[in-house]
């Protein structure tokens, strides 16, 4: 088990050293935990200088100095990052363990050394000596792989002493007695006739005592990390306690075997005889029935409606294995599956959920959940969601506008994770209990700095739910089947901001609706207590991404003015705050507080929670000069 490398100096060095080294591994995902990676200091310096204020942090604006910085910073952890110099350009280089890679040094055995300079060479007395006129046909022996486990017994065979057979033939030979000795000659021995009964049982076998010199079996097996195992433990508790470390070091042996004798799917092996071929006929067929049903299927409905293949026959387990390994190597189809549920579908069918937002759009949205901005495990306790297989909720407004909800740490424990490796997502179903409906959903994985998500829950919560609705997804005994139900409350109608996009230009209104289910007064986003916010800009989704400026349009317009006409000044609770921004676009709590703590243009208000907003200053005119009280005729 790898850990993270320390990084040295100053806490802004630190700091620095730790995002260049993510940025370089994320670099060198696909590459061995020992391959070099180098990256120049040009191409960080313009990497950091492109960044938001927000996500620079203390760094320097100018790139001279944030190139002096980075430099500093990198020379200070040298144990992890190799400084070179290549034609007057500094490159640094690493490698995913957290230490340069040592240079390959020249091997003085090689191969033209050794043929024209041999060690001891012959005196040649005789041409015929050295050439003849006939050659022996040498035989071509192929390299046999010899299984660890032989190797080690035969050491093992060979460290142990000798037995002389003399001795053990005289320790097996003993005198007979004379019941035995005439039993042995054919004679028949005398029986007392006294009327008992002789029982003749087997002879009582001494144990022979162990050799001292025999050594027992080594059980013992090293990890790369020098880490021992002992094999003689239960298989529960070596799983419990290194159960992912020995699928991975099993998954590495099999991809390394060059003859392929195992071939994977998943956490799934199977022997390459064992594999049922598929023609290039069957799998369009199995094309052609996803492309009619229109929906992704399970491997074991595309076996029983095209295949004809019974989970009672015994070829069941390898032929839907070898189906599985057969459409994983088409490019045509894709997997939407998790474990113990294999879905199919082929990658030109329609998406699943909304069209309103890009899924590049919708990554970027919730990237902050990979930036260090995810405090669902602050706000739920993740062992509790664990082992209930329950997850309880509030719906902001963007989520229910648009049916999404975040990937954070506290939903990823009750979904499924991917199963195959490069997976982008995974298909599932929620059943609503209360209205007998099931709605199916995609959950895109997280890539790269890009967060994931979970869509197409729009049509279900603009019938039935409201922004600041309690909901509760809860695990069933079907992998892919969760189980999403709201808690109810008296019918109400109440009007509630929506996106008109109807029109032209999209815009913000307030629409009446009826429900009946309980919600969180503060993420109500309704007219009574957000009234403002129907003037609030419906920018595109480009400009969403840029969160720092959504807060910016935001506080203008639910903030109440505390400044002059000269120099204006919002004012704005935190929690308020936070169900406006969420109607924008998603964010968290811990981001809104970054937002607000690093923004050179707010400072904490008076009251407790509440946070005052300066925008920068404007050209002034003639007509706006005066130090006039700013007045508020919004509502």
């Amino acid at each position: 088990m790898s850990t993270s490398p320390v990084f040295a100096g100053s806490g802004v060095q630190a700091e620095l050293a730790a995002r260049v080294f993510g940025i370089m591994a994320r670099q060198a995902a696909s590459l061995g935990v020992n391959a070099p990676v180098r990256q120049t200091l040009r191409n960080l310096t313009a990497y950091f200088a492109t960044l938001p204020a927000s996500d620079r942090g203390k760094l320097a604006n100018s790139e001279a100095e944030l190139a002096a910085l980075i430099d500093t910073a990198l020379r200070a952890n040298d144990a992890i990052f190799a400084r070179e110099e290549h034609d007057g350009q500094v490159i640094y280089q690493t490698t995913r363990q957290g230490r340069p890679a040592l240079p390959a040094e020249p091997d003085r055995y090689l191969f033209a050394q050794r043929l024209h300079t041999p060690a001891a060479p012959y005196a040649v007395v005789d041409i015929s000596d050295v050439v003849t006129p006939m050659r022996s046909v040498l035989t071509t022996v192929e390299p046999t792989l010899i299984s660890q486990y032989w190797l080690k017994q035969a050491r093992l065979a060979a460290d142990a002493p000798p037995i002389d057979d003399a001795d053990a033939l005289d320790d097996d030979a003993t005198e007979l007695d004379d019941d035995e000795a005439s039993v042995a000659s054919g004679e028949t021995p005398d029986v007392p006739d006294d009327g008992e009964t002789v029982v003749v049982g087997e002879a009582a076998v001494a144990p022979q005592p162990v050799s001292a010199g025999a050594a027992l079996p080594d059980t013992m097996i090293t990890l790369a990390n020098a880490l021992q195992i002992d094999m003689r433990r239960p298989v529960a508790e070596l799983m419990a306690q290194y159960g992912p470390t020995l699928v991975s070091m099993l998954r590495t042996a099999i991809e390394n075997d060059p003859e392929r004798h195992i071939v994977t799917f998943g956490n799934q092996a199977l022997p390459t005889g064992k594999l049922t071929s598929f023609g290039k006929n069957e799998v369009r067929r199995v094309a052609d029935y996803l492309r009619e049903r229109g929906e992704p299927l399970l491997d074991t409905q595309i076996i029983a409606d095209i295949f004809y293949h019974n989970p009672r026959q015994a070829d069941y387990g390898p032929f839907r294995f070898s189906l599985n390994y057969a459409l994983r190597r088409e490019k045509e189809f894709d997997f939407v599956g998790v474990a113990g549920a294999h879905l199919w579908t082929l990658k030109n069918m329609p998406a699943i959920g909304t069209k309103r937002v890009k899924p590049g759009e919708m990554g970027q949205f919730t990237g902050y959940l990979e930036e260090g901005f995810d405090d669902s495990d602050r706000e739920h306790d993740l062992d509790a969601i664990r082992q209930q297989g329950e997850y309880s909720h509030v719906l902001t407004g963007f989520e229910w506008e648009y049916g999404v909800l975040p990937y954070s740490r506290a939903l990823a424990t009750i979904l499924p994770h991917a199963m195959l490796v490069k997976q982008s997502s995974a298909v599932l179903r929620f059943y609503w209990p209360q209205h007998h409906l099931t709605t199916i959903a995609e959950l895109r994985f997280p890539t790269g700095n890009k967060g994931g998500w979970l869509q197409g829950l729009e049509t279900a919560f603009r019938q039935v739910l409201v922004p600041g609705a309690l909901i509760t997804l809860s695990r069933t005994a079907d992998p892919h089947l969760f189980n999403l139900r709201y808690d109810e409350d008296d019918e109400q109608e109440d009007r509630i901001l929506s996106l008109d996009e109807t029109k032209k230009t999209a815009k913000f209104g307030f629409t009446a609706l009826r429900f009946a289910c309980a919600v969180d007064s503060g993420m109500l986003v309704n007219q009574a207590q957000f009234g403002r916010l129907r003037s609030l800009k419906a920018s595109s989704m480009n400009e969403r991404r840029r969160a720092d400026l959504m807060l910016e349009q935001v506080f203008q317009t639910i903030g109440t003015p505390v400044g002059t006409r000269g120099m204006p000044r919002y004012e704005a609770d935190e929690p308020r705050l936070y169900a406006a921004l969420n109607v924008l676009r998603p964010a968290s709590r811990a981001l809104l507080r970054h937002l607000l703590a690093t923004g050179a243009s707010y400072a904490p208000g008076a009251r407790p929670e509440a946070w005052v907003y300066a925008p920068p200053p404007m050209p002034s005119t003639d007509d706006d000069a005066g130090d006039d009280e700013f007045v508020d005729d919004d509502e």
